[in-house]
């Protein structure tokens, strides 16, 4: 195989790559709710528009003549180059809206349980006051033992 055969081969695999994550991305923006859904369709059009550009360029370097080969493979370096980036942006993008999106439920779990708890309380003021000197006095036994 011609370097230009390999070439060609070892891109073909890395747009169908490219298009299964685009596939990912579709499903999982199908249901997403988010607040930032639509930044995040945004960066998503910005994906197939620079993905859209790299197969064009493809179809160019596939149908190339051996000596217009080179010059065309380096503008399809720095597209493919492109769109790797964008990837990359909208993959870190999108886990920091995750990881943000963990957080506000987190605060919200913990609320709810702090509210249950403080309902709890309440509501059963002496035996909380019972658990609360016995996890004390073990506590206490257990540091006194290792001094």
């Amino acid at each position: 195989m011609s370097t230009k055969k390999d070439y060609i081969k070892q891109t073909q695999k890395t747009m169908d790559k490219y298009k299964d994550k685009i596939s990912k991305i579709d499903t999982f923006l199908k249901n997403y709710k988010g607040e930032n859904r639509s930044e995040l369709l945004t960066h998503r059009k910005d994906l197939t528009d620079k993905l859209g550009q790299a197969e064009k360029i493809f179809k160019d370097v596939q149908s190339s003549s051996e000596d217009s080969y080179e010059k065309i493979k380096e503008n399809a370096t720095e597209i493919f180059e492109n769109v790797k980036e964008a990837f990359h942006e909208f993959s870190s993008f999108l886990t920091m809206e995750q990881l943000t999106q963990a957080k506000d439920e987190i605060i919200d779990l913990s609320s709810e349980k702090l509210e249950e708890v403080e309902g709890f309380i309440k509501e059963h003021p002496i035996t909380a006051a019972a658990w609360a000197m016995g996890i004390g006095f073990v506590i206490g036994i257990l540091l006194t033992r290792t001094k």
